[in-house]
């Protein structure tokens, strides 16, 4: 047995049971045994917070009781094994309560990230240099910091900095894109000594990331050019043709698996928002990953000035927590 804890937003049924379909299927491949061909199955137990329970002994309590009581079942249907219809009534309520017939949950239509194309700005970046009060919450704690977003022309492309300062030093993450389409063309992320250096070309990401001292080589496999991704991917979003009901696919990189992401970006509605720098008339753009996974982020675009001006985002790699900025 193995135990996920997934972090996500919206419909966390949905997601969860997105989830657990992919693993059935990973699992179910075929695989080869002593020359043989094999293949295996497996049963997934769900439980949700807050609904299920708060405490990690009430999840895993709930989420083993859904897998044990299906796989019981499932022994008794088909290998003439025994099942409880026994249990006591408190047992047999929280159980219809928290299974639930995956045939009875719509999931998001997959797309097909050949089919994904690039959207096209209706304007252009402007050189200069943008600050955000950020902060990211991880349960009970705040880290406050400051980020400062430049933006200068360098020959046919756009460069873009942004600058962190954390208490493990500055983070600084610089991406390039061509002017015009904005689309990605490279990527420099360092922190201390740790480094990545990314380059598109070709349908392909290629390059190479320093950790702890050594060096990694980094390839990926991209449907096409990537639209919004890395720094100033914010003011990227700005300059789309934004409007009410507005829709579009992007194509980013997860980093952490060098995988080809693809995001599904909607203008979602209109809302004033008053961050430091003011109070502002602005769009709210959701971006989701189009797989249903964790990573949701919403941003208010200014409409007057096509400016990012707020971002709340999920950020799975740190546990789920949750990153705020606001323009200065």
């Amino acid at each position: 047995e193995f135990a996920i804890i997934q972090f996500t937003l919206g419909n966390g049924r949905e997601a969860a049971i997105a989830l657990a379909l992919r693993i059935i299927d990973a699992i179910a491949e075929p695989f080869e045994l002593d020359g043989q061909l094999a293949n295996i199955g497996t049963s997934v137990g769900i439980a949700l917070c807050p609904e299920h329970g708060r405490l990690p002994a009430d999840l895993m309590r709930n989420a083993d009781l859904a897998l044990y009581a299906a796989t019981e079942k499932f022994l008794a249907q088909y290998l003439d094994g025994r099942y409880q219809e026994g249990m006591t009534p408190e047992v047999a309520a929280r159980l219809k309560e928290i299974t639930v017939d995956p045939k009875s949950v719509t999931l998001a239509k997959k797309i097909d990230a050949q089919s994904v194309g690039v959207p096209k700005p209706v304007a252009e970046l402007k050189p200069g240099v943008l600050k955000f009060k950020m902060a990211i919450q991880m349960g009970a704690q705040t880290m406050n910091m400051e980020m400062t977003t430049e933006i200068k022309e360098d020959g046919d492309l756009w460069m873009i900095t942004e600058k962190v300062a954390t208490p493990m030093g500055d983070m600084v993450d610089t991406t390039w894109n061509e002017k015009g389409s904005l689309l990605f063309s490279k990527r420099k992320i360092q922190q201390g000594p740790s480094k990545i250096d990314l380059a598109y070309a070709d349908k392909k990401v290629t390059g190479k990331m320093v950790m702890n001292g050594q060096e990694h080589p980094v390839t990926a496999d991209l449907g096409g050019p990537m639209f919004a991704e890395g720094a100033g991917a914010g003011q990227v979003v700005a300059l789309l043709p934004l409007e009410a009901g507005y829709k579009t696919v992007v194509r980013n990189m997860e980093q952490q698996r060098s995988k080809e992401q693809l995001m599904q970006l909607e203008v979602t509605g209109s809302e004033t928002v008053k961050v430091p720098a003011g109070e502002f008339e602005t769009w709210k753009v959701e971006m989701t990953p189009a797989d249903g996974g964790a990573g949701k982020a919403t941003l208010w675009i200014g409409k007057s000035n096509r400016r990012m001006v707020k971002l709340s985002a999920v950020i799975p790699e740190m546990g789920g927590a949750k990153m705020t900025m606001e323009l200065e």
